[in-house]
């Protein structure tokens, strides 16, 4: 059965309320770009003043109509919006696109207006597009209700917070002329349909094989995340998504009305979801357009094939910077290289086979098949003169080079492994480019688009592969005692636990937490070294009052015996109420020392945008100025949390540094996965803060825990 926003978004009867015969007007505009784009369905004209516009007969009211209405576009001013859309829910109409601003992008006042409309759409069951919109175009039937003239057509679907980023998208394609849009929308304030629905409907839609995103804010992002998992495992999602920085923040909020959030968070579980991202907005194009033509690229082995050094050494260092790795050949294939080319500079990886003077389109053909017959390469990019040879050196190789052309295509599909062809003359579009690019092999002018395209290739490959795999971790269960903890907190009217309850918290569900001792006062240092050992041992302050500890002067640090233990104990407690003279001390918490390794932090927030996640990175007092950290959304699997591990930026430090060995990542992953199931049995918990967690060879030590809940 076809997803209900099909018929409106490939509507086969579009009204046009405001439409006119005021060249100047959109409601004119509309009906002409209709009109010229040879729209496939009926255009019906809506205005109590006219007969006829554009030789269409025209109707005063949407009730006048005879007809069923699949979408009404409506070109009137704000202040006349929840009238027209009353009137298209009387009609029965199906969906209505909201082309007015002045909604609460504009004002409160327009924020107002917005949800008036919205709940007289609900009233009546009308699916609303927008408001704040330039308009949509689906090429099914040919129904440009956007106002662009000459969108190519094509596979890839865009949906866009702006109509800019939607119509320099819609610019490249007419540039590159070999793969344009089936849809495009640019999805306004999102009043009602919201981008997850939009996302549904065209993870369902034939037409469509890549979906470009330019996103500023999700109104649900949770439900954003469910879609996208549900679309990326047959069609990619390539998204270019704004709020990387605090100026990126601001900016898109005041142009669409929406919280970017942190963009830390929604990178991780955008990820985890299976979208591709890109950091630069020239780069969502070109990677869809490479992900919905070439082969999966199942690991980041790359070759290079060139004929010059200097193109060769740019991307080598583009590949590597982007995570892909250069495959060692084997010593067969460079002998076969050796005899193509004689003259070779280089065979290893990267392959320069410009050893002669003459030109020799030939050897990216002949080299091209002994490269990707090696069972270490699972793509190859060539960079340089390929496609242009006629233009560097003349006709009298032109025969040559788009023979050779249609031998590179047939052999990416002989030996399913993607090729991307890096060219400097791209931009003169020969002959040659043009059987290359018909034949389903991709060219770009820039090398790191070209590597950009591989490396997102090798994400899109890897995350199908993990989406498919991956099991949900177990069912949320609270466990009885866990609960009783919940509850004691509660009823003391504290929202944070101490972290005597976070400790005993996490030992419900499993977690590793290491022998304690709470010491009331000092008179109980003899009962501490008696049961925990003379040391040496960690000593903390407890106090609902107190979540910073170290800032308070509530911490000591490998102290032995038990005059050490009392004097800490007293300093502790002194310098916390000299910190804050209010503070109600619970007593001071002593556990061994534990054993040197890498401090890390887990943790748990509860998101706006996108619900609880889990939070791993590199931890300590310094965690928020490293900010070597990553997020995923519960719930998550173990391989969302195995590929945390690998994200991190310095994730060397979990392999053994400065003479430390490397750490049990079974264990971490085996904690988070444990963290993960207590905040899902636990939604009011609201945060939780494992910091530092000391990351060793035989396991664990979570030095602090703290844990809050939400307000009764």
């Amino acid at each position: 059965m076809p997803n209900i926003l099909d018929r409106i978004l490939n509507p086969r009867t579009v009204a046009v309320v405001g439409a006119s015969n005021d060249p100047e007007k959109r409601g004119y505009r509309a009906i002409k770009t209709l009109l010229a784009d040879e729209y496939q369905g009926e255009i019906i004209p809506i205005n109590p003043r006219e007969k006829k516009i554009l030789d269409l007969d025209c109707y005063a009211r949407l009730q006048d109509v005879p007809q069923q209405i699949d979408l009404a576009l409506i070109c009137t001013p704000a202040r006349t919006v929840p009238d027209v859309v009353r009137q298209c829910g009387v009609k029965g109409v199906k969906g209505a696109l909201l082309l007015a601003g002045g909604f609460s992008e504009a004002s409160e006042e327009g924020r107002k207006l917005e949800k008036e409309t919205a709940a007289i759409a609900r009233q009546y069951g009308v699916r609303l597009i927008g408001p704040n919109t330039n308009g949509m175009f689906s090429a099914r039937y040919a129904c440009n209700a956007i106002g662009w003239f000459d969108i190519p057509r094509g596979p890839i679907a865009v949906l866009s917070n702006s109509a800019n980023v939607a119509l320099s998208l819609v610019t490249e394609a007419q540039i590159h002329r070999y793969i344009g849009y089936s849809t495009m929308l640019s999805v306004g304030n999102q009043a009602d349909l919201r981008f997850h629905e939009y996302l549904e409907c065209l993870g369902e839609d034939p037409d469509t094989r890549a979906i470009i995103s330019y996103v500023e804010g999700f109104k649900d992002g949770r439900a954003y995340l469910k879609a996208a998992r549900k679309v990326t495992p047959v069609k990619p999602i390539v998204m270019y998504k704004a709020g990387r920085t605090d100026e990126g923040k601001s900016a898109a909020k005041s142009h669409s009305g929406s919280l970017a959030g942190d963009y830390t968070v929604a990178s991780g579980v955008l990820r985890q979801a299976g979208v591709v991202l890109v950091t630069q907005s020239d780069h969502l194009y070109p990677v869809a357009e490479a992900l919905a033509i070439l082969p999966p690229l199942p690991t980041r082995r790359v070759a290079i094939l060139s004929e010059g050094g200097g193109p060769i050494t740019i991307a080598a260092e583009a590949l590597a910077e982007r995570g892909m790795v250069l495959a060692q050949l084997t010593q067969e294939t460079q002998q076969k290289l050796k005899v193509i080319v004689p003259n070779a500079s280089a065979l290893s990886n990267p392959v320069d086979a410009g050893g002669g003077t003459d030109p020799r389109a030939e050897y990216y053909g002949l080299c091209g098949r002994a490269i990707l017959e090696d069972p270490n390469v699972d793509a190859l990019l060539m960079v340089g003169y390929f496609g242009g040879y006629t233009t560097r050196y003349g006709e009298s190789v032109a025969e040559t080079e788009n023979r050779y052309c249609v031998e590179v295509a047939d052999m990416m599909k002989q030996y399913g492994k993607p090729i991307v062809v890096q060219t400097h003359y791209a931009d003169f579009r020969t002959k040659a480019l043009d059987i290359l690019r018909k034949a389903g092999v991709p060219f770009y002018r820039e090398i790191e688009i070209a590597v950009q395209c591989l490396a997102s290739l090798a994400d899109y490959t890897a995350a199908k592969r993990r989406l498919s795999a991956a099991e949900a971790g177990p069912r949320a269960k609270t466990e009885p005692a866990a609960a009783q903890i919940v509850q004691r907190v509660r009823e003391a009217a504290r929202t944070s636990l101490l972290e005597t309850e976070a400790r005993d918290l996490l030992a419900c569900y499993g977690v590793a937490v290491p022998p304690a001792l709470l010491a009331r006062n000092e008179e109980d240092a003899e009962d501490v070294v008696a049961k925990l050992g003379a040391g040496p041992l960690a000593l903390k302050i407890v106090s609902k009052d107190v979540l910073h500890k170290s800032e308070a002067g509530g911490v000591k640090l490998n102290v032995a015996g038990a005059e050490a233990v009392k004097r800490a104990i007293g300093d502790i407690t002194a310098s916390v109420k000299r910190h804050d003279r209010a503070a109600d001390v619970a007593g001071v918490l002593a556990a061994p020392m534990a054993e040197k390794g890498v401090e890390v932090i887990v943790g748990l927030t509860r998101d706006p945008q996108f619900g609880p996640v889990l939070m791993f990175g590199l931890g300590g007092v310094f965690v928020e100025v490293i900010r070597d950290v990553v997020f995923r959304a519960l719930p998550l699997s173990q391989a969302d949390v195995e590929e945390m591990l690998r994200e991190l930026r310095y994730k060397a430090m979990l392999e053994g540094t400065r003479g430390l060995p490397a750490v049990d990542k079974s264990a971490l992953v085996d904690l988070m996965l444990k963290v993960a199931a207590l905040a899902a049995a636990h939604p009011e918990i609201v945060e939780i803060d494992l910091n530092p967690v000391i990351a060793h060879g035989s396991g664990y030590t979570i030095a602090d825990a703290r844990m809050i809940l939400a307000a009764a």
